[in-house]
């Protein structure tokens, strides 16, 4: 059974830019009107200098590219394919609640799974991009793989949970929608060539995160998704995680078996598999 709810807050993003796109509009009241009118970017809570650089780096885009916002629609259906073939492959037979937020970034496609409330996770999709199946599959995977293991979906969380759940979705997209580069499914908001410069520094980067899978606080965790890790590439978590999972797979570690791992099992499991 499918039990998905759709929020839409398109709608309330045309109406901030609205009121907003006025020349005589400055930026401080700009970012005050997105405050008031829409307050939702893909960062986690207490990012709002983040989210106010974003914006402003994103207005003349969104200016030029307000028709395609506006003309819109959502395809509920697609999703429902692809929820159903992720639950089959992770070995989930529950009826998982689940809530897709549409939501206008900034062109980036920064999809993102995070709580709604205490029964549902939300998937949030951003509408200003054509969004690829490998996207919508990957974030996907994050809710199955949430309710099979038990996880929470706390921003704060160990290390080494980051390293399975990234890994684990990276594997499903590709295993769910074959036929691309390993480029495609990992490179996801990083520069061209990341993955190759990261298979070229990999003992470096595997050893560099190693020492710090049962770490869970925040400042650790943005150190190895948005900043340069212990190694000096970005989104080390996420090769990590790659590395990993593609390493279990290959040992004849299944995916349900992979995501039936217990929250309390997860770092030394993936402490003692890593190499």
């Amino acid at each position: 059974m499918v039990n998905i709810e759709v929020v839409n807050l398109v709608p309330k993003f045309l109406n901030f830019f609205e009121l907003a796109n006025h020349e005589d509009v400055n930026e401080s009241e700009r970012w005050n009107l997105w405050k008031e009118h829409y307050n939702f970017a893909a960062l986690p809570p207490g990012y709002d200098q983040q989210a106010k650089k974003q914006l402003n780096q994103t207005w003349m885009k969104y200016q030029s590219n307000i028709n395609q916002i506006r003309n819109w629609k959502p395809d509920q259906i697609k999703f429902e394919k692809s929820f159903a073939e992720v639950k089959t492959l992770l070995g989930s037979d529950e009826d998982i609640p689940l809530v897709i937020v549409f939501f206008v970034s900034s062109f980036d496609n920064s999809a993102f799974v995070a709580p709604y409330d205490e029964q549902r996770s939300m998937l949030c999709l951003p509408i200003e991009n054509q969004l690829s199946d490998i996207i919508v599959v990957h974030e996907l995977t994050h809710i199955v793989h949430a309710e099979t293991a038990s996880l929470e979906m706390n921003w704060e969380r160990p290390i080494a949970e980051i390293v399975l759940q990234e890994g684990l979705a990276l594997h499903v997209s590709k295993h769910l929608v074959p036929g691309e580069r390993d480029e495609v499914y990992i490179e996801m908001g990083v520069e061209q060539g990341w993955l190759q410069s990261c298979h070229e520094h990999r003992t470096k980067i595997l050893n560099g995160i190693t020492p710090y899978l049962s770490k869970s606080k925040g400042e650790v965790i943005e150190k190895f998704i948005f900043g340069t890790g212990a190694s000096g590439h970005k989104r080390e978590a996420y090769y990590a995680g790659w590395e990993f999972v593609d390493s279990e797979l290959k040992k004849g570690v299944s995916f349900k078996q992979l995501a039936s791992i217990k929250p309390k099992d997860i770092p030394d499991y993936v402490k003692n598999n890593l190499k």
